[in-house]
């Protein structure tokens, strides 16, 4: 499917066709994710696979009791390592310089300091899915077929349910399938709404 194309396809969808994915196509899907960029190289994504029918039911539950994920033939579970602590990091770590200079000395501070090392690793590699999962997504949609971001889940039961590993976490499901439905298209901003150069025009409010 021409890229263009696929751009404008891409909905989300919560009610799909009970109909199977091919093995060729979900593993072409999960290629498009492998060969997703990551920071530094880092690759601590996983893809879990789920298929299994109880499975699909336990995990739905954990996401809030939205019953319409487990109809998916396909749930991806976009997890990530969490297996390092922020302040581990040796003074001179480049990527403690940069979160420093993005985010600020006091927040890094701060987030070194709280108890729960178990939280703020969850927090801290939230978005490590980010972009392989929309990888996934968009390549989903050149096969024909519809997915939807679910970050609304219990991280922990869901870690219970698919017998992850205490270093690891699943950030996001992301059920898969034929859609049943067709999604209505939503209205975009205007690309002159949301570009501008060089500096923020005094004039434009948001």
């Amino acid at each position: 499917m021409d890229f263009w194309k696929v751009i404008r396809k891409r909905r989300s969808s919560r009610d799909f066709l009970p109909d199977s994915i091919p093995d060729n196509i979900l593993e072409k899907i999960l290629e498009a994710g492998r060969q997703s960029p990551t920071g530094g190289n880092g690759q601590n994504h996983f893809f879990g696979v789920i298929r299994e029918r109880n499975q699909k039911i336990k995990l739905s539950r954990a996401a809030g009791g939205q019953d319409w994920i487990a109809k998916a033939p396909v749930i991806i579970a976009l997890c990530t390592w969490v297996g390092g602590d922020l302040r581990d990091l040796p003074e001179g770590n480049f990527g403690l310089e940069v979160n420093r200079t993005r985010f600020g000395r006091d927040l890094i501070t701060h987030l070194n300091a709280y108890p729960d090392r178990r939280a703020v690793a969850l927090l801290w590699e939230n978005g490590n899915c980010l972009i392989p999962g929309e990888h996934i997504f968009l390549a989903a949609i050149s096969f024909g077929l519809n997915a939807c971001w679910i970050g609304y889940l219990d991280i922990e039961k869901v870690g219970e349910i698919l017998d992850l590993p205490r270093k690891m976490a699943c950030h996001f499901l992301m059920p898969i399938g034929y859609s049943r439905e067709q999604p209505e298209k939503t209205e975009k901003k205007r690309l002159e709404e949301i570009v501008f150069f060089d500096s923020w025009p005094k004039e434009k409010e948001t």
